[in-house]
């Protein structure tokens, strides 16, 4: 797993974990782009869970407050960052300052 993760791939890699532990399957698709450039997804089942931490966690932070999460739909989510050449191929530009194919995109929302 790479050191730094964004907060979506946290949410998936959570999801599947759970589903893991659950015995549910993981379901996956993978979207060709074009120009051999894939999209690998991950479907995100509906359901509820708890996110936050307890208040007796050690280093927990003020605003990991707990609360329930309704997911009322399933939906897919990129099971991976959004790298450079997906962002170009789709939008026809290349907003990051550090250039590479396969890094993410940066300089978006």
């Amino acid at each position: 797993m790479k050191a730094l993760v964004s907060g979506s791939m946290i949410v998936s890699l959570g999801v599947m974990f759970l589903a893991m532990v659950q015995g549910a399957e993981i379901k996956e698709e993978v979207i060709d782009l074009g120009k051999d450039i894939k999209l690998e997804m991950v479907l995100i089942p509906a359901g509820k869970f708890i996110m936050g931490s307890p208040k007796n966690e050690k280093n927990r932070y003020g605003n990991e407050v707990q609360h329930g999460v309704t997911i009322s739909k399933p939906f897919y989510m990129g099971k991976y960052e959004v790298t450079q050449e997906q962002w170009e191929l789709l939008m026809g530009n290349n907003p990051s300052k550090s250039k590479g194919a396969k890094l993410p995109v940066t300089n978006v929302s």
